[in-house]
């Protein structure tokens, strides 16, 4: 069994040995990227260089020709992952099965967030925050107007985003003298917020929201025979998170699992205010950190994704706890 991670996370190097545990060290593991000295290379087996120039539907075809010549069995794609899950007939055909959902619709839906909110505000509307699409600068700054009175604080980023790099929170604390100690990190003042968009096309249309200042949800996800697997976990700021079984979050998480029928992992996120969480992204695939959800729970949803897709049905069970903490787990050191 070949198994191929192109351009992934550094965390990556978890996710391959926790499908290895699964596959009772059984496979080979192939992996790629841009950074030939990418921490998760220290997992696998072999390693490859991946072009830098390639995008959208190149890069896809070069995903299936490397398939093909190094005769990969299971492909867990990160880089690439819409245009790579709109040719999966063609990945199946050539004998691959996609650690990905084939549902390339709901992937570019996913992959906006505008779309996501217009998809999910009829199962779960009390999940969704008020939120405005700006196309231009005038309207950046009336859907700010809008927010203004009723929030704290403003935040804006774009409606296709990564890793957060747009994301910014505008902040009148920073402003004159409050700003000579205030470290700003993400925040930005009204005046340079509107600096900088007066200088950006709007090709990409920006998301304005209120911030929301509670806990932040990454709820790891899989759809399984058993159920719906749901394990909620927060960061506390500290080196260590918490796995926290909170019904009204794995209520949520159930209503959009069940609406959007995907049958490989996802990553569900939330933001609260006071104890309203809201909907902040979802991502149909692994997160990067989801070895943290498994050590704190002992159920390592990565094996139990890769059996389904080998047709093999891994048994689970929630473990008997409410919370647990569970420190960070550190990657090892690059190459």
């Amino acid at each position: 069994m070949t198994i191929w991670f192109n351009h992934w996370f550094s965390t990556a190097y978890h996710l391959i040995n926790m499908m290895r545990e699964g596959m009772s060290g059984q496979c080979r593991v192939i992996g790629s990227g841009t950074n030939d000295v990418s921490v998760f290379r220290t997992a696998c087996d072999e390693w490859h260089s991946e072009p830098k120039d390639l995008s959208g539907e190149e890069y896809a075809q070069w995903c299936l020709d490397f398939c093909r010549e190094h005769g990969v069995d299971v492909f867990v794609p990160r880089r690439g992952l819409v245009e790579i899950i709109t040719r999966s007939a063609d990945f199946e055909a050539a004998g691959v099965k996609l650690f990905a959902d084939h549902r390339a619709d709901i992937a570019v839906q996913l992959d906006d967030k505008i779309q996501t909110y217009e998809m999910l505000k009829d199962i779960c509307p009390e999940f969704i925050p008020p939120v405005y699409e700006v196309k231009s600068l005038d309207e950046f700054k009336a859907a700010y107007e809008a927010l203004k009175p009723h929030w704290d604080r403003v935040c804006y980023k774009l409606t296709i985003d990564e890793g957060a790099r747009s994301f910014r929170i505008i902040d009148p604390k920073i402003e004159g003298i409050n700003g000579l100690y205030n470290k700003p990190g993400f925040k930005v003042t009204y005046t340079a917020a509107c600096a900088v968009l007066s200088e950006y096309d709007f090709s990409i249309p920006m998301l304005v929201m209120p911030y929301l200042s509670g806990k932040e949800y990454s709820c790891d996800c899989l759809a399984t025979a058993q159920g719906n697997l749901i394990i909620p976990r927060y960061k506390t700021g500290k080196r260590y998170s918490i796995v926290s079984f909170m019904p009204q979050m794995m209520s949520a998480c159930e209503r959009i699992m069940d609406r959007l029928q995907l049958k490989m992992p996802m990553n569900i996120q939330f933001k609260c205010e006071g104890d309203t969480p809201y909907l902040l992204e979802i991502n149909p695939r692994m997160s990067g950190g989801l070895q943290l959800s498994c050590k704190a729970t002992g159920i390592n949803l990565p094996a139990i994704a890769l059996g389904q897709l080998l047709g093999r049905e891994v048994p689970w069970e929630y473990p008997e706890i409410t919370e647990q903490k569970v420190a960070h787990i550190e990657s090892p050191i690059c190459l």
